[in-house]
C-alpha cells in the first residue's frame, strides 16, 4: 500500500519544513498546493522534495483539497495541514492499511491539541485525515469533510494512534485563531447563503450554519451565533449536526443569563440519546447558573469521566470547576 501526504498551505514558512520532516518517514510521496504565498513556502516545500503546484485562492478549502487530492498517487492519502506534526510508527502504518477491509473509505486519525485541553477541555479529537484514493471528495468551503463520490456518508475506522497521531500548533497564538475564526465565518455565511439560494437539502443548510454558529463564537461574536445555530437545530433530531447546535446554544444560554432555556436544551440533549454523563454535567452547569446548587451537585456525584456528542474525553477540571461551584460559600461568622 502506497501512502500520498496532502497539504494546502498559504504563508507557511515558519512551519511547513517541520510538518514535511515528521510526515516523510510515514508516506512514499508529498504533494503540496500553494495557493498564494508570499514568504517562500513553496520554495521550501519543494527544496524539502514535496511535488508543489501553485492555485489561486478561490476561498474554497473543499475545491482546493479536491485540486490536490487530483495530484496524489497513492492508494491512501494523509490530508494534513502545515500546522500538524505526524507522530506514530511509520513502520506499522503500510501493513495496517493492507489489512483494511474493501468496504472502508478512510480512517480517523487522533488530533491532539499542542497547548492542552481548548476552553471546552478537549485536549484531543479524531478527524477522518486518511482517505482511500478515487472513493472520497472534499465538500464545504470551510470546516471541509471527506464524502462518498455520490455525495454520501464514508464509512470509516480509527486508524489506531500508535501507528499515526497528529499534534495541532496551530491554537497557540491568539491573534492567529482570531483571525481564522473570522476567515471562517465569512466563507460560511458565503456558502449558506449559496445553499439558500439553490433550495439545497434542510440537512446541508443546517451543517453550514453549525459552522457559521461556531465560528460566529470563536470570533467573539456571540449574538451573531444566535440565528445560524437555531437553523442547526433544522437537521433531525438527534443528528450529529442538531446535537451540536443543540449543545453550544445551551451553552450560550448559560453564559447570556438564560437558564431555563439551558435547563430545557440540556432535557432534549439526554432524550434525543446524547451521553449521559455529559447531559448531567450540561444540566449541572444551567442548575448552577438558577442557584440550584443541590441539585447540580446531585447531577455531579458519581460522575468520574466525561465524553462529548463525538465521543471524544474532555479533561477532568471541566468536573472538577463544575463541583466547585457547586460549593455554597460560606457564611462570614457574626453576620446573619
Amino acid at each position: 500500500m502506497s501512502v500520498s501526504a496532502c497539504l494546502i498551505v498559504r504563508d507557511e514558512a515558519a512551519r511547513v519544513l517541520g510538518c514535511l520532516t515528521a510526515v516523510r518517514p510515514f508516506v512514499d510521496d508529498v504533494v503540496v498546493l500553494d495557493t498564494g504565498s508570499a514568504d517562500g513556502t513553496a520554495e521550501l516545500a519543494a527544496a524539502a522534495g514535496a511535488r508543489v503546484r501553485r492555485l489561486a485562492w478561490r476561498d474554497d478549502f473543499a475545491a482546493a483539497r479536491n485540486e490536490a487530492l487530483a495530484d496524489c498517487l497513492g492508494d491512501w492519502v494523509l490530508s494534513l495541514d502545515a500546522d500538524e506534526v505526524a507522530t506514530g510508527v511509520p513502520a506499522w502504518l503500510a501493513p495496517l492499511l493492507a489489512v483494511c477491509g474493501a468496504e472502508l473509505d478512510g480512517l480517523s486519525v487522533l488530533v491532539r491539541n499542542a497547548g492542552g485541553p481548548d476552553a471546552r477541555g478537549l485536549a484531543a479529537h479524531r478527524e477522518v485525515k486518511l482517505l482511500r484514493r478515487g472513493r472520497l471528495r472534499w465538500a464545504g468551503r470551510v470546516h471541509e469533510r471527506p464524502v462518498r463520490l455520490d455525495g454520501g456518508e464514508p464509512l470509516v475506522a480509527a486508524l489506531p494512534e500508535q501507528t499515526l497521531s497528529l499534534v495541532h500548533h496551530g491554537y497557540l497564538e491568539p491573534a492567529v485563531v482570531l483571525a481564522k475564526a473570522q476567515r471562517n465565518a465569512r466563507l460560511s455565511r458565503l456558502e449558506l447563503a449559496e445553499l439558500q439560494a439553490a433550495g439545497a437539502p434542510v440537512e446541508r443548510i443546517a451543517r453550514t450554519a453549525l459552522d457559521l454558529g461556531r465560528s460566529e463564537l470563536a470570533s467573539g461574536r456571540p449574538d451573531l451565533a444566535l440565528e445560524p445555530l437555531r437553523l442547526g437545530r433544522d437537521a433531525p433530531v438527534g443528528s450529529p449536526v442538531w446535537s451540536w447546535a443543540t449543545d453550544f446554544l445551551l451553552r450560550l444560554a448559560i453564559e447570556q443569563g438564560r437558564p431555563q432555556e439551558a435547563t430545557a436544551l440540556a432535557a432534549e440533549l439526554f432524550r434525543a440519546g446524547a451521553p449521559a454523563g455529559y447531559c448531567r454535567w450540561l444540566l449541572a452547569q444551567a442548575l448552577i447558573a438558577q442557584g440550584e446548587l443541590g441539585e447540580a451537585a446531585r447531577l455531579l456525584a458519581g460522575l468520574t469521566e466525561l465524553v462529548d456528542l463525538s465521543g471524544n474525553p474532555l479533561d477532568g477540571a471541566q468536573l472538577d470547576r463544575a463541583r466547585a461551584a457547586c460549593a455554597a460559600p460560606a457564611r462570614p461568622a457574626g453576620r446573619r
